[in-house]
């Protein structure tokens, strides 16, 4: 009796030991062996590998472009200046092997089937998706057409319009706090930064819901920096590095329960404001507001279609969203912009002699004066040319096998 307990005991160590040894098997397959075998494939249809780097493969290369030329993206740009017939860049990514489109024609051809033969690709960025994930830009198919659909009304021009004043309020009041400030202390960037988070806040869900605070903080600045902490949320811990950014969301570090935990108190702000806006049934248009909100127009179709209803978490998630394309994009597009014209003040002179030529009121400007202003226009153009805030769209995921392009590459 006693030997067959040692045996058995003997038996379930044998057990778990073999089961960590084939996990670790397929571990080793799955990041190292199986995407060499890919590499291999396209290589003989004469796309060489153009950047490797255990694990983190191209994220390496960006990350040494920035710290080196100051541009992440410098890699790509000098291989197509050396080479402007070079079509495809391939590298390597946590055991993925992904192609970045350089040719025109196949980035055409690519968008004739992204929605039937690709997914947009979710590994690498699962730590957003708890904040992001339902909002326009992860929804795909029918989905995606009825946040679009929506956000399209929103964001109708004589809607657009009269956002103007809220604009130049925000602006106002952030100009008036900076210049009691020393100019060698102010990160204009920054300042632009939470400008445009004020300005969604805002416009989202309404004039009174930028004065909460969360953590003694004014909303705006603890919602830019929870966001910062989300982004480097995967480096501060290497698990997700082996099992896929997912296991974030089980608050395994001190790291991720904060992150968790601030989560939740945005969510918890957001969702009950959501809840009172739907059981007053009065938009804040109705109030008096000059103006609906974006959370009028959400409701409004929730209203209308009962049957297929936005969901809480689809709003929420659509508030983060905009928070998120307004704050960072837009300013880094200014402070880029503010760099240029210190760079080059002759293109500011031009710009202040156009608006004294369209009699421009800067005090009461709006979109229709904007129009006018063509060279402005183009300054701004060319800005986004030189210094763009967002290098890529987001990558996607093979979902469909091509005979020509296997189901662990993403493009």
């Amino acid at each position: 009796y006693m030997g067959s307990s040692i045996m058995l005991e003997v038996s379930w160590w044998f057990v778990i030991k073999c089961l960590l040894i084939a996990w670790l098997g397929f571990k080793v397959y799955k990041l190292f062996i199986r995407e060499w075998i890919y590499i291999a494939y396209y290589w003989r249809q004469g796309f060489p590998l153009d950047d490797y780097f255990p694990l983190i493969g191209g994220f390496w290369r960006q990350i040494s472009d920035e710290k080196k030329y100051g541009d992440c993206s410098f890699t790509p740009k000098e291989q197509v200046r050396r080479d402007p017939e070079k079509r495809i860049r391939v590298s390597t990514n946590l055991g993925n092997v992904d192609l970045m489109l350089l040719d025109p024609v196949l980035v055409d051809e690519f968008y004739k089937v992204a929605t039937t033969h690709y997914e947009k690709e979710r590994t690498m960025i699962a730590n957003f998706l708890r904040v992001i994930g339902e909002g326009i830009v992860f929804q795909e198919g029918e989905r995606w057409k009825l946040h679009r659909k929506i956000l399209s009304s929103a964001f109708d021009f004589s809607n657009l319009r009269k956002m103007a004043p809220i604009v130049r309020e925000v602006v106002d009041e952030h100009f008036q706090t900076m210049s009691q400030q020393p100019l060698n202390r102010i990160k204009i960037m920054n300042e632009f930064q939470k400008m445009t988070g004020d300005i969604v806040l805002r416009t989202f869900f309404g004039r009174n819901f930028s004065q909460h605070s969360l953590d003694g903080k004014p909303l705006t600045l603890f919602l830019a920096d929870f966001l910062a902490a989300v982004a480097l949320q995967p480096l501060k811990n290497p698990l997700s590095f082996l099992f896929g950014g997912g296991i974030l969301k089980y608050n395994l570090t001190r790291n991720d329960r904060e992150i968790s935990r601030q989560l939740g108190l945005l969510t918890k702000i957001a969702s009950e404001t959501v809840e009172a806006r739907r059981r007053s049934s009065v938009s804040a248009y109705q109030k008096g507001e000059e103006r609906k909100d974006f959370l009028d127009f959400l409701l409004e179709y929730n209203a209308k279609h009962p049957e297929d209803p936005l969901t809480e978490k689809e709003i929420i998630d659509s508030f983060f969203t905009m928070f998120i394309a307004g704050m960072d994009t837009t300013g880094h597009l200014l402070g880029l912009a503010v760099y240029f014209l210190w760079k080059n003040p002759q293109y500011g002179d031009k710009i202040l002699a156009e608006a004294e030529e369209q009699k421009i009121n800067f005090g009461a400007i709006n979109i229709d004066d904007l129009a006018k202003l063509k060279f402005l226009d183009a300054f701004l153009q060319e800005t986004l040319r030189f210094a763009t805030p967002t290098l890529t769209l987001i990558p996607r995921a093979v979902s469909y096998t091509h005979l020509t392009l296997p189901t662990i590459y993403s493009v």
